[in-house]
């Protein structure tokens, strides 16, 4: 396994350093071709892409000794080889146990970047395989975004924001839930009427939010960095028939928090007394805002409907919820006026310290006392699915489950490590995945982080509400703030490796999906406890290394044996393409037109360009609106209606119409000759149609790699639209029939 790394000092850091701080994005969108990841045989075969998938690199330092990259990407979760590779490639900035990378746990992510048969198996996907192109092509651009971070440090000043959200989400597994001791560890206000499942929650919400500062003083603000939210939401609304890649409700969030960033810019810079040098390239600041999951392993959104429609609507009823944390405070408002950073809790001097420990997970024993009985102290010495992992969850049964047999997917006799899973499929689940243990993940990564009073446990799978809590609660115990102020716990899921779920042990014996899906037993969530205050503990300056045993030490990465699922070739290749110069068929558009549409004006285009692996996809804007005078990207105001605040009415400088945003729809469609039909569908929202109204005559465009032309659309205006699209081009856009015939 690539990565490893040496042992690291465990020194403790108490003293408050100066803090900085950047920020940068990588495009992660591959070609369409591969699977889709996160529904088991429901993984459907992609043909285009609805939203990017961004990763969001964030570079937090005092010194270069506790620097960290936290990253957060608009992937199903992320894999030990995928870890692993990105820190080969940044071993220069941050070491591996530095190096912390969650995923927003979209299903309408990539597959074939997960190095465990398990996740790359028959069970995997509808069209499954290993390919380490897509690893290799993940690991460069997130590599590159963490580099982009590290070029982009600056002063800065951080501080947190506790709050709560409910009437967003709902537990999706009651029974399991109230079987814990204590069900309700959080109390709705007493004027929300909730039902059950929507009580059932960690309403939690933490929002870490950096200012930049000016470098003389250190006390100035000049505008912001960005801001790392933490919220447990399953964001899988999109529907599971879904063909395109789509960061779902978090992308959507983490757009409409950037917006309103990228508007907080405006305004100061259009008010400062004194220049800000960042106001000579407003329109190419670009803060951040990851939008990460905590405890959602039983966690799903309160929806409507299965659609990348509502996918936006509870994406923005979320950043609304993140927003508030800073737009509706009186300290931030005093803070602009006196742009003194200090006046709104800004610190900038904090301390960032972090600790890293890996385990082997098949057959570990705890480091401390159980509670419970002997037998369950230890993990599983093998990991293994139960049946309801074969229905998948309750807000998303899989198709599998029609095959399945009926009755209880307890098992009531069996006495065994796993007891009282009942195992998937029975004995033809060895037969169909393997008994090596190296058939499933072994190889565990904990992490924990410390940025001023809060503290992140990086958790390598999904925890459900109680355990997450349970993590937090352990990690409390072990730490205090140097001040005397209170400390803050968070759980980061699905970071650095990817062990499913995570249940406590009277949640594992309902076994429902979370608990038929937590690998090696019912012990799994007490022993990431266990870790994960070794970790706090080594942070207040405790000698550890005798409980390690034998293991691993801290901030070690270790080479460790692994098992690649068959690989297969899912990621388009360049080389098995023709380049766009040498196309014997014409790039040219072919058809476009208008599509009904009640609410948003809706337009369809279509055009023969290259293969998948040529477009330039990931390379920036690929389908844009222009004007048709000097081709330049039609510019909104807004993009999508404002988040309310005092700085509603300054214009985003970054809104564009172009698929970087959630207007685009864009497939590929088949064949042309040698080359490929494509297809687009852009629904403009009420913002954006006015500056189609004001910008006169435009065009879309397909752009193109250098030296060759883009393709473009026939010009159209506000007052002379393209024609009603037929009902055979209907069908057509709308992917549900052929290429219209002329």
């Amino acid at each position: 396994m690539p990565g490893t790394a040496e042992p690291l000092s465990d020194a403790r850091r108490t003293s408050p350093g100066f803090l900085q701080a950047g920020a940068a994005r990588a495009d992660v969108t591959p070609p369409p071709g591969p699977s889709t990841f996160g529904l088991g045989p429901d993984s459907l075969v992609t043909d285009g892409y609805w939203s990017r998938l961004y990763c969001r690199a964030f570079i937090l330092e005092t010194s270069p000794q506790d620097r960290v990259a936290m990253v957060g990407c608009d992937l199903h979760s992320v894999s030990g080889i995928l870890h692993r590779r990105v820190a080969e490639r940044v071993r220069g900035i941050v070491p591996t146990s530095r190096l912390f990378i969650a995923a927003t746990h979209t299903h309408a992510g990539p597959a074939h970047y997960f190095e465990t048969p398990i996740y790359a198996g028959a069970m995997s996907t509808r069209h499954p395989g290993f390919d380490s192109a897509m690893v290799d092509f993940l690991a460069s651009r997130i590599a590159a975004a963490i580099e982009g971070a590290f070029a982009a440090r600056r002063p800065a000043a951080a501080r947190w924001v506790h709050s709560a959200a409910w009437q967003l989400t709902r537990n999706r597994s009651l029974e399991a839930f109230e079987a814990n001791e204590t069900p309700r560890l959080f109390q709705p206000p007493p004027d929300l009427q909730l039902s059950d499942e929507e009580a059932a929650i960690d309403p939690s919400l933490h929002v870490l939010q950096l200012e930049a500062l000016d470098a003389e003083t250190r006390t100035r603000m000049l505008g912001p960095v960005g801001f790392i939210v933490l919220f447990a939401m399953h964001p899988n609304v999109v529907t599971v028939r879904n063909r395109l890649f789509g960061a779902d409700t978090h992308g959507a969030a983490s757009r409409f928090l950037e917006a309103e960033l990228r508007r907080t810019w405006a305004e100061r810079c259009g008010a400062a007394i004194e220049a800000i040098p960042d106001c000579a390239h407003l329109a190419d600041l670009d803060p951040l805002a990851a939008v990460l999951n905590t405890n959602e392993g039983d966690i799903a959104p309160v929806l409507k409907a299965n659609s990348t429609t509502e996918a936006i609507r509870v994406g923005r009823a979320l950043a609304e919820r993140a927003w508030e944390t800073y737009a509706r405070d009186p300290s931030v408002l005093q803070a602009h006026a006196t742009r003194v950073a200090a006046d709104a809790g800004f610190r900038s001097a904090l301390v960032v310290e972090s600790r890293y420990v890996e385990a082997y997970l098949p057959g570990a024993t705890f480091l401390s006392a159980s509670t419970a009985a002997p037998k369950a102290s230890r993990l599983c010495p093998i990991a293994e699915l139960g049946a309801a992992s074969g229905h998948g969850a309750s807000d998303r049964p899989v198709t599998l489950d029609a095959l399945m047999e009926r009755g209880s997917d307890v098992d009531a006799r069996r006495d065994d490590c796993h007891a009282p899973k009942k195992r998937l499929l029975g004995p033809l689940q060895g037969l169909l995945v393997g008994t090596s243990p190296t058939k499933y993940p072994t190889h565990a990564p904990f992490a924990l982080l410390r940025v001023d009073d809060t503290w992140l446990s990086f958790v390598p799978g999904e925890p459900t509400v109680h355990a997450g809590a349970a993590i937090n609660a352990r990690v409390l115990a072990n730490v205090q703030t140097e001040d005397g102020r209170p400390a803050y716990a968070a759980v980061v899921g699905l970071a650095n490796a990817y062990f499913q779920y995570l249940t406590t042990r009277r949640e594992y014996a309902v076994q429902a999906y979370e608990g038929a899906s937590t690998l090696y037993g019912p012990a799994s969530a007490e022993y990431f406890e266990d870790r994960f205050a070794l970790l706090a503990r080594s942070m207040m300056g405790k000698d550890v290394d005798t409980d390690l045993g034998q293991g691993p030490r801290i901030g070690e990465a270790i080479a460790f044996p692994y098992e690649l699922g068959p690989e297969r070739v899912r990621f388009p290749r360049e080389e098995s393409a023709p380049q766009l110069q040498s196309l014997e068929e014409p790039r040219r558009q072919r058809g476009l037109c208008r599509l009904p549409s009640s609410q948003r004006m809706a337009l369809c285009f279509w055009w023969s360009d290259g293969a998948p692996a040529r477009v330039p996809i990931a390379s920036g804007p690929w389908v844009s609106l222009v004007r048709t005078d000097d081709g330049e990207t039609v510019r909104a105001c807004h993009a999508r209606p404002a988040l309310d605040s005092r700085w509603a009415k300054a214009c985003d400088p970054g809104a564009a119409i172009d698929d970087r945003g959630l207007d685009f729809e864009t497939r590929v469609r088949g064949r042309a000759a040698d080359a490929w039909l494509w297809s687009t569908v852009l629904r403009l929202s009420g913002e954006e149609w006015q500056s189609v109204q004001s910008a006169g005559s435009v065009r879309l465009r397909a752009s193109s790699v250098q030296g060759v032309a883009p393709v473009e659309s026939d010009a159209f205006r506000a007052s002379a639209l393209p024609p009603a699209c037929s009902d055979d081009a209907i069908r057509f856009c709308l992917h549900e029939g052929e290429e219209e015939r002329r």
